[in-house]
């Protein structure tokens, strides 16, 4: 028997069966055991998260379907799969839609006067002029505008819990799919189809005011509500007609929460921050 150093209990073999630990001898303290380790992290990083990259992309639906039956093996863990796309993104931010320019809160036809107020008490209370204001809010949202993209899970798992709500699916199923919904969300439309366009625009010699904001943001609106109908059909064995509709519902009610809710916690957070 040996004793975990980890929880204290008793056991027998490699791992503590109490909590998971390992059994660490001296080789675990060896050079050729971190190389191991890394090399292991390394190939089973590439794997699994290719596997499930491919997997939202080809099949939509499948890896949530899977992944909440207890397939979960051969896939990245869907939150962590949702940061990986969030950081990538990050790191290489192409197109900017996500975080609305300072100079249009104040127009907002829903918001405004909200927005117009909390500018109006940001400068009384300091020294800083609205020009200056708007430069550090524009330095700032960039980064914070993608931290708060988990909001985008927790609103999109409230919208499918309540569209099919008579499944009694529990809510973990519901969150698995608000992952993926929202890692396709970002991954299609603020990394994939940049590149696309950009792409377009270098080998044709197009112009890049020929695809408007409002072109563009159609496009991704069916995009969007084309995944999101092959996702819920797989996950929820509904009619094709029940299945659009909740799926336009739900592409609805996340566009506007895009537009008018996440967008303005941006501005008030960022805001805050400085």
């Amino acid at each position: 028997m040996e004793c975990c150093k980890n929880c204290g209990k008793q056991f027998t073999g490699k791992f503590c069966s109490f909590c998971g630990q390992k059994k660490y001898t001296d080789k675990d303290k060896s050079l050729a055991h971190i190389v191991e380790e890394a090399l292991h992290f390394l190939t089973h990083f590439e794997g699994s998260f290719f596997t499930s990259i491919k997997a939202i992309l080809l099949h939509p639906g499948k890896l949530t379907a899977d992944y909440c039956a207890g397939i979960r093996k051969k896939y990245y863990r869907p939150i962590s799969l949702f940061l990986m796309v969030v950081i990538i993104y990050l790191l290489n931010p192409m197109y900017s839609g996500l975080n609305q320019e300072f100079r249009h809160f104040k127009d907002n036809s829903v918001y405004g006067p909200m927005a117009k107020a909390t500018i109006e008490k940001k400068i009384s209370n300091s020294t800083i002029t609205e020009a200056d204001l708007a430069i550090e809010y524009g330095q700032k949202s960039k980064s914070l505008s993608k931290v708060l993209l988990f909001i985008f899970i927790l609103s999109s798992s409230v919208f499918l819990y309540v569209l099919y709500f008579k499944q009694r699916k529990w809510l973990f199923d519901h969150v698995i799919l608000a992952t993926e919904i929202n890692t396709i969300f970002i991954l299609l439309i603020f990394i994939l189809f940049p590149l696309m366009m950009l792409l377009i625009r270098v080998l044709f010699r197009i112009n890049e005011d020929v695809v408007s904001d409002e072109i563009y943001a159609l496009l991704s609106f069916i995009a969007f509500f084309t995944y999101n109908s092959i996702a819920f059909k797989s996950m929820f064995k509904e009619s094709t007609i029940k299945t659009v509709i909740k799926s336009l519902v739900f592409t609805l009610l996340h566009t506007l929460f895009f537009i008018f809710v996440y967008r303005f916690i941006v501005f008030k957070v960022t805001l805050w921050f400085i």
